[in-house]
C-alpha cells in the first residue's frame, strides 16, 4: 500500500484548528506521533481520517505548508498577540450564519420587506453616552422597566425578542450548529456581528455566563449601531480607550447596562461594598463586574488598587457561577429559537410550508435532521 508524504507543520495547524488537544490525536491515531515526527507517511485513507476528525478539507493536508487562513468578516479581537489561531469551530459558525442571513435577505426582497433599516449604522461618530441613550430607547430597556425582567435570563430574553422585533437577527448557541461534540471557545471569541442593512446579524456564544451574554448582546449591538461589523473579544473588559472599536463598544454596553447618571443617585458607599455590587447588579440585570466598572468611571470608587480589586470580585464571581449555565435548558425545542435565532427560524418554516423553500434547505438552516423534528419544531412556535 502506497504511503503519502504529509508535512508535520500542516498536521500541527490542523490540530490546532480543529481545537483537539494532542491527547485526543494520540488516541484517535496510533500513528500520530511518527507522523508529527515525519518519521513515516501516512495512507490516503488515514490522511481522510485525519482531515475529517479535524474538520480540515482533506486538500490542506496534501499543502508543504500550513494555509493563511483569514477570518471572512473584521476582527476587533485583541490582547492576543500578533499571530491570532482561528478555529474551524468559528470558521464554521461564521459561515453558517452567513448563509442563514443571506437567505433571510433573499427571503425579505421576496416578500418585499427590505427596506434598510434605519438604526443600523445611525451612530457612527457619536460618543457612548449618547449612543448608550440611542439604544436603550430602542430596546425598551429603561432601568426602570427592568424590574419585570427575571435576573440575567429575563434581560437576555428581552434584549433578544427587542432587537428581532427592529428587524435584526440573534443566534446564541455554545456549539457550531447542533454538533455538542463541537463546543466553542469563549476564549476566542464572545461574538460577533454580520453586515447588512436589512437584516443584521448578532452571534453571542452561549458557553458563556446569562450575565456576559447580556453584556455581550449589548456589546455586538452597538456594533451595529455604530456600524462596524465583526469578531469581539466582548465581556466586561477593562479597555476604556473609546478610540479603538472594542472600547467604545465595551463604554456603550457598560452605559446601557448601568447608566452612571441612575448609579450616582442609587450608589450607598455606606454599604458593604461587596453587598452593595450585588443589590445593584440585581437592580440592574448584569454582572456586578460591570457595576464596578462603572463605579470606576463615575468616581465613585478610587482607580488606586482597582485592578486589585476588579481581580477579587472576579474570583468571588467564579465561586457562585454555575458551570452548567448554557443556552437554552433541558428540552430541545426550548433552546432551538436560540440555537438558530427564532425571527429567521419562523421565516424559514413559513417558506417550507407555503413550498417557496425546499425541506431540505429549510432542515440545513435550521440545523435540523428530520421531518419529524422539523414539524415538532414548527409545533413549539406555533407555526402550524
Amino acid at each position: 500500500m502506497s504511503v503519502i508524504e504529509v508535512s508535520a507543520p500542516v498536521l500541527e495547524w490542523a490540530q490546532r484548528r480543529s481545537g483537539r488537544h494532542q491527547a485526543e490525536m494520540q488516541k484517535k491515531f496510533k500513528f500520530w506521533d511518527q507522523a508529527i515526527n515525519e518519521e513515516r507517511g501516512l495512507t490516503f485513507k488515514q490522511i481522510e481520517d485525519i482531515a475529517k476528525f479535524t474538520h480540515v478539507p482533506i486538500g490542506y493536508l496534501f499543502l508543504r505548508e500550513p494555509p493563511k487562513e483569514e477570518l471572512p468578516i473584521k476582527d476587533f479581537r485583541v490582547g492576543r498577540g500578533e499571530v491570532i489561531d482561528v478555529s474551524d469551530s468559528l470558521l464554521d459558525t461564521i459561515y453558517l450564519n452567513q448563509r442563514r442571513q443571506g437567505w433571510y435577505e433573499d427571503y425579505l426582497v421576496g416578500i418585499g420587506n427590505d427596506e434598510p433599516l434605519s438604526f443600523v449604522g445611525s451612530a457612527a461618530g457619536l460618543d457612548p453616552v449618547t449612543t448608550a441613550e440611542l439604544i436603550t430607547q430602542a430596546l425598551d430597556y429603561e432601568v426602570e422597566q427592568r424590574a419585570i425582567l427575571r435576573g440575567a435570563d429575563g434581560a437576555r430574553s428581552h434584549l433578544i425578542h427587542a432587537f428581532e422585533n427592529m428587524g435584526g437577527l440573534v443566534v446564541v448557541n455554545g456549539v457550531v450548529g447542533n454538533n455538542t461534540h463541537r463546543p466553542l471557545d469563549l476564549e476566542e471569541f464572545r461574538g460577533f456581528t454580520l453586515q447588512s442593512e436589512i437584516a443584521p446579524l448578532v452571534f453571542i456564544n452561549g458557553k458563556d455566563t446569562k450575565n456576559g451574554q447580556v453584556f455581550s448582546l449589548l456589546h455586538e449591538f452597538a456594533h451595529v449601531w455604530r456600524g462596524e461589523f465583526g469578531v469581539s473579544a466582548g465581556g466586561d473588559d477593562l479597555d476604556d480607550d473609546t478610540k479603538s472599536v472594542e472600547g467604545w463598544c465595551n463604554q456603550v454596553a457598560a452605559e446601557i447596562a448601568v447608566p452612571r447618571e441612575d448609579l450616582a443617585e442609587q450608589f450607598d458607599p455606606s454599604n458593604e461594598l461587596t453587598e452593595e455590587l450585588d443589590r445593584l447588579a440585581k437592580r440592574y440585570c448584569c454582572s456586578t463586574l460591570v457595576v464596578l466598572l462603572q463605579l470606576k468611571r463615575g468616581d465613585h470608587i478610587p482607580a488606586t488598587g482597582f485592578d486589585r480589586l476588579y481581580k477579587n470580585e472576579v474570583n468571588r464571581l467564579l465561586l457562585f457561577i454555575d458551570k452548567a449555565s448554557t443556552t437554552g435548558g433541558g428540552n430541545y425545542y426550548l433552546s432551538l429559537p436560540y440555537k438558530a435565532g427564532e425571527r429567521l427560524s419562523r421565516a424559514v418554516i413559513r417558506s417550507v410550508n407555503r413550498g417557496d423553500t425546499s425541506m431540505t434547505e429549510g432542515l440545513r438552516l435550521l440545523g435540523l435532521s428530520s421531518l419529524p423534528t422539523f414539524d415538532k419544531y414548527a409545533a413549539s412556535l406555533g407555526e402550524v
